[in-house]
């Protein structure tokens, strides 16, 4: 992105690439083999702390416009695994990436077009 772009458009971009890495990541897994690779395990639960990080620098007014996207849940995942980083759920997660990540992609892509700066 251009380097006039508003701090809050790299977030976004951030979010879609923390989306995809993780999805590239996990590949073609199983849940039963993502569970026992520890390295994909920690490589998405950071990039879903990214997601949270980034979606808390999301003006209120981009976060009221499209309500669709469920920023608290965004935020929460990340404060979850960062506070209680020892009682992470990796049905959780597994779901998170494989089910209700993808299909906000696209909003994300809308964010990025259609709001001004």
């Amino acid at each position: 992105m251009p380097s006039n772009t508003p701090k809050w458009k790299f977030r976004i971009q951030h979010i879609l690439n923390a989306i995809a890495e993780s999805r590239d990541f996990m590949g073609n897994m199983t849940y039963e083999s993502f569970c026992t690779d520890a390295k994909t395990l920690k490589a998405v639960v950071w990039n879903l702390t990214v997601i949270g990080e980034a979606a808390r620098h999301v003006p209120s007014h981009v976060e009221a416009a499209f309500p669709e996207i469920p920023w608290p849940q965004i935020r929460g995942i990340r404060n979850h695994i960062v506070h209680a980083y020892d009682r992470i759920d990796w049905e959780i997660v597994w779901k998170v990436v494989q089910d209700e990540l993808p299909p906000l992609v696209a909003i994300f892509e809308r964010i990025l077009q259609e709001v001004p700066e």
